[in-house]
């Protein structure tokens, strides 16, 4: 796909050391106009490479499906042509495909890029699984499952699903499914708009039977940003925590290297585990708590990324999965039908904080929320993100600061202040009249001495306070085998 606007997505802005004692607030205007594009949603038909094991499938007492590996060759299967129902909700930022009769956002192109964000593997496979149906299809894409982890079952059942809304404001796919262990109904609706790079998604988590049921609820993207359909090293898992843990798992141990004592509750600020070339092997990592309601992957290789916005009060969980910064042939084959395909992460975002907690619904009673995801780019990594913009703000040697954003959208209404820490003496304000994606970046420089911290402000009111990072370092690679 071509790219419908300049490869530099973000708005940048360099601020240089002070050099005099009475500094003078330098303000910065940004005004674009935005550029023109389609708005449509079509509904249509997706032929999708699968592995063919159709003839070891059968079905449970509870009716989902079940596969047979004694009936399946997993290494000599043939190839075959799958065919879904799609729907393609597009504007002049993205393209999304969804597979709504498997609950599943499929495909999402950042148009300012021309890249697709979602991992698409070559052939989808069927997986051996420690969950309830003893198996899990690699689809790729985004899945959201019930009632707990390890992918659960909903993404094995058939969902309902209608076009709610197709006006010139919103296209909105409305899915619905039913869990068949505890009787839990799910209800997602995916709605995108006309000027916005992200998708929104409605959830909703009913409980209609006559007794108190526990679960979990799991959103699972697979993210591979970037456009080079796979993960790209020097990838960063960008989560706004300070601790994680190693759960408990044998294939995990060799984490527990990255601290002294080799424990199993880490720092992650400068924990190697933050990027993709420190993952030596297969493994998962779980967030100890979540400091804002957002987490992405970002890949440095192509100054891009795609992040999550959620709730963190409905959705405190975190965990990140990945296959190693070297994953063996066999699991390349798995996962991806190629030997040659490095792999994607999931970071998997839940109501509980982890594998071993549980949500409660009695009779009657519901969960709801809204989040959304966007692809960003040019910013040079990402320190916050909310629903309207992914921002960065980094302090370079010499006491250079800058500031980069990304719009997820089009934007109005909101101003930077890079202030020195712990005051409000502003040395740059910058007011945002109207910035959209994939517009050139506004540069330009003013005086600032000592450490900064950047303020954002939407319609005058202060939403977070940001001290300035240092660049990333990256860990080494080392030789395969050494």
């Amino acid at each position: 796909m071509q790219r419908m606007f300049p490869p530099t997505a973000c708005l940048a802005i360099l601020v240089s050391p002070l050099v005099s004692c009475s500094p003078t607030v330098k303000v910065i205007r940004i005004e674009q106009t935005p550029g023109d594009g389609i708005f449509r949603l079509v509904r249509t038909k997706l032929d999708v490479r699968v592995a063919d094991f159709e003839a070891a499938l059968y079905e449970d007492e509870l009716g989902y499906p079940r596969i047979d590996f004694k009936r399946f060759d997993r290494d000599g299967s043939k190839e075959v042509l799958k065919t879904f129902d799609a729907v393609i909700l597009e504007n002049k930022y993205l393209k999304l495909t969804l597979l709504p009769g498997k609950g599943k956002p499929y495909s999402l192109i950042y148009k300012v890029t021309g890249h697709e964000e979602f991992f698409i593997p070559a052939v989808a496979q069927p997986l051996g699984s420690p969950n309830a149906l003893g198996w899990w299809f690699a689809l790729g894409g985004v899945e959201y499952t019930l009632p707990d982890s390890e992918h659960g079952d909903t993404w094995a059942a058939k969902w309902e699903w209608e076009v709610v809304e197709d006006s010139p404001a919103r296209k909105t796919v409305r899915m619905k499914v039913k869990e068949l262990r505890n009787g839990l109904e799910e209800t997602i609706g995916i709605s995108v708009y006309p000027d916005k790079a992200y998708y929104q998604a409605d959830l909703e988590i009913v409980n209609p039977t006559v007794a108190p049921v526990e679960f979990q609820h799991w959103i699972n993207p697979m993210w591979a940003p970037g456009g080079e359909g796979e993960i790209t090293l020097r990838t960063e898992f960008v989560v706004p925590t300070r601790r994680v843990h190693v759960t408990e798992r044998k294939f995990n141990d060799w984490m527990l290297v990255y601290h002294p004592k080799r424990s199993r509750l880490q720092s992650y600020d400068a924990s190697p585990l933050r990027f993709l070339l420190g993952w030596k092997g297969t493994g998962d990592l779980l967030a100890v708590e979540l400091e804002h309601g957002f987490y992405s992957a970002f890949s440095h290789d192509r100054n891009e990324g795609v992040v999550r916005v959620f709730p963190p009060d409905r959705c405190p969980g975190l965990n990140i999965w990945a296959w190693g910064v070297d994953p063996e042939p066999g699991t390349r084959r798995r996962f991806s039908g190629s030997e040659g395909c490095r792999g994607y992460v999931e970071m998997w975002g839940g109501v509980t904080h982890g594998f071993d907690e549980y949500h409660r619904l009695g009779p009657g009673e519901s969960i709801q929320w809204t989040e959304w995801m966007y692809p960003y780019a040019g910013t040079g990594g990402l320190h916050y993100a909310d629903k309207d913009l992914a921002v960065t703000f980094t302090r370079f040697p010499g006491g250079e600061h800058r500031l980069a954003f990304c719009p997820s959208g089009d934007l109005k209404g909101v101003e930077f202040r890079v202030v020195p820490v712990g005051t409000d003496e502003t040395r740059l304000r910058v007011v945002v009249d109207a910035a959209h994606p994939g517009q050139r970046p506004v540069e330009s420089s003013t005086r600032a001495d000592g450490n900064m911290e950047l303020l954002v402000l939407k319609d005058g009111k202060e939403v977070v306070r940001l001290p300035a990072r240092v660049p990333p370092e990256f860990p080494v690679l080392k030789p395969s085998g050494k």
